[in-house]
């Protein structure tokens, strides 16, 4: 699998630092010479690391990084310049990984070459996005007693449907705990949990609409996920489960071994089949907690939540 570095630089420099990172056979450069053109390649190519100068005809190495923080949020970017630290506005980095690499130095070119490598490892071992309620959505999640909760089979029957309904290899409905996704129903795929940093739900959950990605191989967050490679999957699309004071708790998702596109009927059918999984999950706890007050409730109460075929 490729792993594409961006090196951004002025025409009379980015020769010589695509040539440095081309020397790495594990690296392969892609070359643009303006902000401009740097942003246009992150939306048209899988990148999963940045390589920029300070100095730019028509800006800085900052406006690479902050179309790096709008774009690709997890890409790790290596500022390597002549320029000092004290004259670089660090604050405006934000959360965008980002290193810095004096050119100058007399061995920087193999330093280039170890912190590449060294900051696109680091990012995908340990990087993953959180929402900005992320201690409150835990908290939402912990108030449904799942493990206890008879929804098993509901969530299965559901699953089936909407694999049915789209044609898809893979359909789950997973709630994303601290450090992973918990699968409750799969239909298509022998997966009980999925951690964070491999799940594209950990991503998709932070979309307040579905979120498709075509080709996972041609986008830059995903790219090097080797969970996904290994399992041949090509393309996915994910329909968030909100809780009913907001907050965003599971995913119900398509998994397919093809690249695939969801028009807009089919995305706004993906998400009536999230808000269904979600309108189950809260039947299910209001029977239990109303069982556990003393409350009768009818015995088909948790199962009004249903979708035509």
């Amino acid at each position: 699998m490729n792993r594409n570095v961006l090196c951004v630089d002025t025409d009379q420099r980015i020769d010589a630092v695509a040539d440095t990172i081309d020397a790495d056979d594990s690296l392969t450069a892609l070359r643009a010479t303006s902000v401009a053109e740097a942003t246009a390649t992150l939306d048209d190519a899988p990148v999963v690391c940045v390589v920029t100068a300070y100095d730019l005809d028509d800006g800085t190495g900052l406006d690479v990084v902050a179309a790096v923080r709008e774009q690709l949020p997890q890409t790790p970017t290596v500022l390597f310049t002549d320029r000092r630290p004290d004259e670089i506005d660090t604050e405006s980095f934000g959360e965008t990984i980002v290193e810095y690499l004096n050119r100058d130095l007399p061995d920087a070119d193999d330093r280039l070459q170890f912190i590449t490598n060294d900051v696109i490892d680091h990012s995908a071992q340990v990087s993953f996005l959180a929402p900005e309620d992320e201690d409150e959505r835990l908290d939402a999640l912990a108030r449904y007693e799942v493990e206890s909760l008879p929804i098993t089979e509901s969530f299965e029957r559901l699953t089936d449907l909407i694999a049915e309904h789209f044609d898809a290899a893979v359909s789950f409905i997973g709630l994303i705990e601290r450090d992973e996704e918990n699968l409750l129903a799969c239909h298509g795929g022998d997966w009980d949990s999925v951690t964070r940093e491999e799940t594209i739900c950990t991503h998709s959950m932070l979309q307040e609409d579905v979120m498709v990605v075509e080709d996972i191989r041609a986008d830059g967050r995903f790219s090097e996920n080797e969970l996904l490679e290994n399992l041949g999957i090509r393309s996915y699309a994910g329909a968030n489960m909100t809780t009913p004071d907001g907050h965003v708790i599971g995913q119900v998702c398509l998994l397919d071994y093809e690249v695939r596109s969801y028009d807009d009927e089919e995305r706004a059918r993906l998400q009536q089949f999230a808000e269904t999984a979600m309108e189950i999950l809260e039947l299910r706890q209001s029977l239990r907690d109303a069982q556990a007050g003393g409350t009768a409730v009818g015995p088909d109460a948790a199962d009004t939540a249903e979708v035509e075929r």
